[in-house]
């Protein structure tokens, strides 16, 4: 019974326009973000760049960060993020005042004329736009007063702001040396054996997709149900809600984890493509492994959401709760993009191909994060098999309530 169901709940899912519009859109995100993914080769001497790092230094966070306080101070305008989109921000008077107080207190830097010269060198003598200028602290400056002042700065912004002590960090890029990028070019080749970095950003950006599209999915497939007016139908059949409710939603995981993993031969047929002129070995099943570990929990919960919400109030409720748990999740792990900080979040985030040590040092943290989710999902299929089963025998009928008090409040 179990069998026809699922195999019946699958050809209703690739017979479902949603469907194949997720599958769609989910393309060309991937397409769009990653379609012309390149290797990188092993580094060579003399190259003009190495391209550019995070560093940990103390001294080169406040500098870096100094710098660009000074240049947006100097503009009289201030970039923050407060929910993800940039927003320009202008202080008035009084909180443009304070700022100033706070540079002079931590670079030792009165008048605008300083910073207009510091601007004028840096930029004129060729100096690195991705890495910024760079101020010197003032003398005798602690990195903890350092940290107090920036995030008084970022309170005067609204927050969101690269002077957030979570953001401090963002803003000490570096130039990478040669033997900065040998490192990490071993890394990858040895630790990673290549395939492992690029699995991790292909994660990286299908999960923000495969957090939010699922829902949708399971919303229409819910309500095609009362649509068609089967709750009758299905009420006397001799399934059990389990096996009704279990096969829809591992119909949907199923069908939502094909186009992920053909996906993922993309970028799995460049790696093949390199190593086999590099001659180096790769793990071939590094995409599967991740797409399964990191993705599927994702895919899971974003379809138990919808199939809860759906089963329980037959209205498109689901959509919404995804939503706006999608549009927190997005926005409060920015600060995580690098890897390595991967917390609780619903869309944890590694958007590098490097960082390995962050992700080896943090993977219990990462396996925890994504079983948590897997355990959640399945605890709402429980709770939509039971909600179903009162259904089925006409003890629940939360829609009919709700519009039935409409009525009566109408009347009223």
């Amino acid at each position: 019974m179990f069998r026809s169901l699922f195999a019946k709940e699958c050809s209703q899912t690739v017979r479902s326009l949603i469907y194949w519009l997720t599958v769609i859109i989910l393309s060309l995100f991937f397409f769009s973000q990653l379609g012309d993914i390149n290797i990188t080769g092993k580094p060579v001497k003399g190259q003009e760049s190495y391209g550019v790092k995070y560093s940990d230094d103390e001294q080169t966070i406040m500098e870096n960060t100094l710098g660009r306080l000074a240049e947006e101070y100097y503009r009289e305008t201030y970039s923050t993020y407060p929910i993800g989109f940039h927003k320009s921000v202008k202080p008035d008077e009084e909180e443009n005042r304070r700022i100033g107080e706070i540079l002079e207190e931590t670079a030792g830097i009165k008048d605008m004329k300083v910073i207009e010269g510091l601007m004028a060198e840096h930029y004129n003598t060729g100096g690195m736009i991705m890495t910024g200028l760079a101020v010197p602290p003032a003398r005798g400056l602690s990195y903890e007063h350092f940290q107090k002042l920036m995030q008084e700065v970022d309170d005067i912004l609204g927050g969101g702001s690269s002077y957030g002590k979570d953001m401090l960090k963002s803003n000490a890029m570096v130039e990478m040396t040669y033997e900065d990028a040998m490192e990490e070019y071993d890394t990858l080749v040895e630790k990673d054996r290549l395939t492992g970095g690029y699995a991790r950003l292909f994660c990286d950006y299908m999960s923000v997709m495969l957090s939010i599209l699922p829902v949708f999915l399971a919303v229409t497939r819910c309500l095609r149900d009362r649509r068609a007016k089967m709750q009758e139908l299905i009420a006397v059949r001799k399934a059990s809600s389990a096996a009704i409710i279990i096969s829809r939603y591992l119909a949907m995981v199923v069908m939502l984890m094909i186009p992920v993993l053909v996906l993922s031969c993309f970028p799995l047929a460049e790696s093949i493509r390199y190593a086999s002129e590099a001659g180096i070995s790769i793990d071939y099943l590094a995409f599967v492994k991740y797409s399964f570990g990191w993705l599927l929990p994702s895919i899971m919960t974003a379809a138990a959401v919808g199939l809860v919400l759906t089963v329980l109030t037959d209205t498109a409720l689901g959509v919404l709760v995804q939503g706006i748990w999608w549009f927190i999740s997005i926005f409060s792990s920015m600060s995580g993009m690098s890897g390595g900080m991967y917390g609780w979040n619903f869309v944890p985030r590694h958007n590098t191909v490097g960082n390995y040590s962050g992700f080896h040092d943090n993977f219990a943290q990462l396996a925890a994060n994504r079983t948590l989710y897997a355990v959640i999902s399945i605890v709402l299929v429980t709770v939509t098999v039971w909600i179903y089963a009162k259904k089925r025998r006409g003890k629940m009928d939360v829609h009919g309530k709700i519009f039935a008090n409409r009525k009566n409040k109408s009347k009223a």
